[in-house]
């Protein structure tokens, strides 16, 4: 795999997220696109042998030691969270390309992610659609 590339997708995130985007590592908004969501990409895939079926968001946050701050609580600040979002949602995605799978936790986390960064850059396409392709998502 070179650094230039993103890596190979599961049948299954290829199946479910078609929206060109999904493949562009140029777009700010994509999954891939921000430097953070990049970054988090290539070194899962460095160390795919470490994700499996079974593996969480959490995993992913854990093996790329992704710096966020931790939980949000109930009230999420767009202002104040909107890194940790992107991380969050670099991390979903990475899992879903690399595995096929997320965990509901991970899936919900990544839901709020996605909103906080909503209301932080505003009614970007690319997150309203990676919003509702992962809410539709089934496992």
């Amino acid at each position: 795999m070179s650094e230039e590339e993103l890596p190979q997708a599961h049948e299954n995130f290829t199946r479910h997220f078609t929206a060109t985007f999904y493949e562009d590592e140029s777009c700010e908004f994509a999954p891939f696109g921000s430097d953070e969501g990049w970054d988090t990409l290539q070194e899962a895939a460095e160390n795919r042998n470490e994700l499996s079926s079974g593996s969480t968001v959490a995993d992913v946050l854990e093996i790329t030691e992704a710096p966020i701050s931790g939980e949000w609580g109930k009230n999420p600040s767009a202002e104040e969270w909107n890194e940790d979002a992107t991380f969050i949602v670099a991390a979903a995605f990475t899992l879903l390309r690399l595995t096929g799978q997320i965990d509901e936790a991970g899936r919900v986390r990544a839901l709020e992610a996605l909103d906080i960064l909503i209301e932080f850059f505003g009614d970007e396409p690319e997150l309203l659609q990676q919003k509702e392709d992962l809410q539709s998502w089934k496992s």
